[in-house]
């Protein structure tokens, strides 16, 4: 049978008379408009060598396998189109679509000349574009509480979209499923993803794969294995208790093999999305997917091409496609690759690459999707090889991304869930087969979390973490819905099952991400039970500091502070100093130790060039007194915490100093950065040590001891609490400092100057220790101040100005007094408290740097170290045990 679709129901209003003529072998033929019933066209005609088509209108077109000749128009209006009745038999149940086409189809002319603009394809392109966007946001909107992934909500628009809810609905319907702007929508879409495909490629490391360990591909091969054996026994159940005559039995085993499959990108998409890359289980998490992908990719191409109907056709094109296969990667990685490195070479370091590289690599990756395309492959394949042959990273892989991820992710993306959407008909689905794939389903969500959390547990991981990777790995997403796709494209699944898989997509995703956001808290697993800070720190004992640096501008005042600790070799300092750069290009977060005595040649090395040399210079000229271990960490800014906090407890240093988030060159704030205040606040909440913020105002540099200046001066700011104790703990390991000058400033209330005075407590304590030896030495001082309001305590910062060149402050303080009355109604930046507030406002005419301390807040249960593998454990654990 033949069915042919009209795009326009023939009435007075279309000023056009069909005469379809058609002759084929076959019992039937069959005319569909859209606002009418089936309508029988013509009844069989017997000669076959009549195949005639007469249509009545200028312009008109028949879309199917068979091929036409199109005369040019006559005079009466008659157009006589021939087609080939050897292209097509009476056992082909195609749909040929006959759309017409007049002179300005694709542009509207607008309300006001009498036309709908919805019978155009421009605008009903646009309009089913904004629907999705529409949707996708609100359903994001709504799902964020429970920390839905993004593919979520954007599969749910294209189900709303399409003809499960809205297609169904006749004034939607008539307009945002028709036929031409759903092709010109797909055809969009597909270039989407082809380009989101060559994104997520130029964002794999493909050395990550040679660098995990025996353990690893264990639980990787295990998460494969298991739910795939537990899928075959499930189906081997559900056919004997139910028919197995069924089609839905034909797609069973492509099910298995859909379920069982896992992805790089989705999980790495998952983790992103739920903030927890730098976890540990979020490492684990990325190695396993990533070996899972790589093994899963593999058997799933050969299974789906040795299978389709297509295949079967011919019996060669599986070794024709497999060796063209392979010569493309060949050209790829030994011809194309290299051309990208010689690229990179000619880029300055430091400079952009040039345009003219990116728009050339934008041509190879199309010329290699059209070559796939014209020898039978996926036409994403290319493009998928051509984003692994990209170096990762900067300048080139990162500039890719940053100039297409956007545009691709936010406005090509959504397209493809919707076309994806409109294939998806719910209302196929029957309540037999969905008694058989939602159990299959099922059973492989549980088979992979089962084979992931099972073989983690016996690695020593604890429940909690083995179940949070087992449902991390077993995410699904757009790898996925491709897969889908292509099965359905092969016709190896039909559309009801195509439709059962799709909402099996949706309901194990959104169940597996709220469990993990309520299961799994990363920074449980770096919080202690000891205190580790500078004022319980064992005296001429290690001080281990940690000191992150944003810029190369960071790195002299770290030096600075490190000098004035006064390190000797009766009590040295041990520093690990780590690099913070943003990741970009890349999606799995990286961290690269810095060995001694080597430099190494990486991208992503060079970028902390200055910074290494700078410290291991600093550390050769105090050999035996300072000890620096150098790091390089790129992670996203969102995540960034956690690369920070997990470094801090496995070294158990006592207290981290970061740079705040403003610069200023010569008085004036030179550079901003929100993305880093966010860090420092989220520090200040985890850290599992004491916290300095240290702020830079430009004089630190010209005062430098080292540069031979007699006396730092250094002055602390002591009102009480915790905080306050910290300060003037670090404050007095400086005042050993022959070349450091320290003045302790202690702020009473006038009810307070004699009962402070005596000692009892903690804070009277250590400043009375303070006087007792350190105010016999003469550089040093020690005075108290009488503040009543918070207008004298404004007035007493300002005798601070142009007086030190650091002071110390605690962030908070433990007094309810009228100190600080109407004071934190006008703060800027509450992450330095009060005192540092005031001292970098822009009122202030302080110049000197900031300090502002805030001692240990983590305490709980010990760390879970899971140490068993280089491969599975925290990156951390290659790092050199604490000095």
């Amino acid at each position: 049978m033949n069915t042919f679709l009209f795009g326009h129901k023939p009435n007075s209003a279309d000023s056009f008379v069909l005469a379809f003529i058609v002759t084929i072998m076959g019992p039937h033929n069959t005319c569909i408009f859209p606002s009418s019933p089936t309508l029988p066209c013509l009844m069989p005609y017997d000669d076959p060598m009549n195949d005639v088509i007469n249509l009545l209108t200028p312009f008109f077109i028949v879309q199917g396998k068979f091929t036409a000749s199109m005369p040019p128009l006559v005079s009466t209006g008659i157009v006589n189109v021939t087609y080939n009745s050897s292209s097509f038999s009476s056992s082909d149940k195609s749909l040929w679509v006959c759309e017409r086409i007049t002179r300005f189809q694709r542009f509207s002319k607008g309300v006001f000349f009498g036309e709908n603009p919805l019978n155009y394809t421009l605008s009903m392109f646009i309009l089913q574009a904004s629907l999705v966007c529409l949707f996708s946001s609100s359903f994001q909107y709504l799902l964020n509480p429970i920390g839905a992934s993004t593919f979520v909500p954007q599969v749910l628009a294209g189900f709303i979209t399409g003809h499960s809810v809205l297609g169904n609905i006749r004034i939607f319907g008539k307009w945002i499923s028709t036929t031409k702007p759903f092709y010109v929508c797909e055809t969009i879409s597909l270039f989407g993803t082809m380009l989101f495909l060559f994104l997520v490629g130029v964002k794999i490391d493909p050395h990550m794969v040679m660098k995990t360990g025996r353990k690893t591909w264990a639980i990787a091969f295990c998460s494969c294995t298991f739910p795939f054996l537990l899928n075959i026994f499930s189906v081997f159940v559900l056919r004997r208790l139910w028919n197995p005559e069924s089609d839905i039995y034909e797609s069973i085993f492509f099910i298995s093999v859909f379920l069982s499959s896992g992805s790089f990108h989705v999980t790495a998409s998952f983790l992103e999305d739920l903030k927890l890359l730098n976890s540990e289980v979020g490492r684990l998490s990325i190695s396993l997917s990533l070996l899972n992908a790589a093994v899963s990719a593999m058997w799933q191409t050969v299974i789906t091409r040795m299978l389709s109907a297509e295949v079967k056709k011919h019996n060669n094109s599986v070794t024709w496609s497999t060796i063209f296969l392979f010569s493309l990667t060949s050209f790829i990685f030994f011809v194309l690759r290299p051309i990208m490195f010689w690229m990179i070479r000619k880029t300055p370091r430091g400079t952009p690459i040039r345009e003219a590289y990116i728009i050339s690599i934008f041509l190879m990756v199309l010329g290699c999707s059209f070559i796939g395309e014209v020898f039978g492959e996926h036409f994403m394949v290319g493009p998928v090889i051509m984003g692994l042959a990209v170096p990762d990273g900067p300048p080139l892989g990162s500039a890719l991304v940053e100039k297409l991820e956007t545009f691709v992710t936010t406005v090509l993306m959504p397209l493809f869930y919707f076309s994806s959407g409109v294939k998806c008909n719910i209302s196929l689905i029957d309540g037999h087969s969905f008694a058989i794939v939602q159990p299959v389903a099922l059973f492989s969500f549980v088979g992979r979390v089962l084979g992931t959390m099972l073989p983690s547990m016996w690695c020593n991981m604890s429940l909690i973490d083995s179940l949070s990777v087992g449902l991390i790995t077993s995410s699904q997403g757009i790898n996925h819905l491709l897969y889908l796709q292509s099965c359905l494209y092969f016709r190896i699944i039909t559309e009801q099952t195509y439709a059962q898989m799709m909402v099996s997509l949706v309901w194990l995703t959104l169940v597996a991400t709220p469990i993990v956001k309520f299961l799994y808290d990363p920074s449980k697993s770096y919080l202690s039970l000891s205190k580790r800070n500078i004022e319980h720190a064992p005296p001429n004992a290690v001080l281990p500091l940690i000191a992150c640096m944003h810029f190369e501008e960071n790195t002299l005042p770290i030096i600075n502070v490190l000098e004035m600790s006064h390190s000797t070799t009766s009590s040295p300092v041990c520093l690990y100093a780590l690099h913070l750069i943003q990741l970009k290009g890349r999606s799995a977060p990286f961290l690269k130790v810095h060995q001694e005595n080597t430099m190494s040649t990486s991208l992503h090395s060079s970028q902390s060039e200055n910074i290494i040399s700078a410290f291991k210079s600093y550390q050769n000229q105090n050999m035996g007194s300072v000890m620096v271990k150098l790091f390089t960490s790129l992670s996203p800014y969102e995540t960034m915490h956690d690369e920070i906090c997990t470094l801090a407890a496995d070294k158990r240093v006592c207290m981290l100093i970061t740079p705040f988030h403003m610069q200023w060159i010569s008085g004036e704030v030179a550079q901003c950065a929100n993305p880093i205040r966010k860090l420092n606040r989220k520090l200040l909440k985890t850290a599992p040590c004491s916290v300095g913020i240290l702020v830079e105002r430009g004089n630190l540099v010209w005062n430098n001891p080292l540069y031979g200046v007699f006396f730092y001066s250094v002055g602390v700011v002591f009102i009480e609490g915790s905080d306050d104790r910290e300060a003037l703990t670090y404050a007095m390991r400086m005042a050993d400092h022959p070349n450091v000058r320290v003045t302790v400033i202690r702020l009473l209330e006038p009810c307070d100057r004699s009962t402070n005075s005596i000692s009892g407590d903690a804070d009277s304590d250590l400043v009375l220790k303070f006087k007792d030896n350190y105010i016999q030495i003469k550089r040093h001082d020690y005075r108290e101040e009488i503040v009543r309001d918070g207008v004298e305590m404004i007035n007493f910062i300002r005798t601070l100005e142009s007086c030190y060149d650091l002071v110390l402050v605690g962030r908070c303080h433990e007094n309810k007094s009228s100190l600080f009355n109407g004071l934190g109604d006008w703060h800027e930046y509450p992450e330095l408290g009060s005192i540092g507030d005031m001292l970098v406002s822009p009122d202030s005419a302080f110049d000197g740097s900031v300090l502002v301390v805030q001692q240990q807040r983590s305490i709980g249960i010990a760390r879970n170290d899971f140490h068993q593998d280089s491969s599975i454990n925290s990156k951390q654990s290659n790092f050199a045990p604490p000095v």
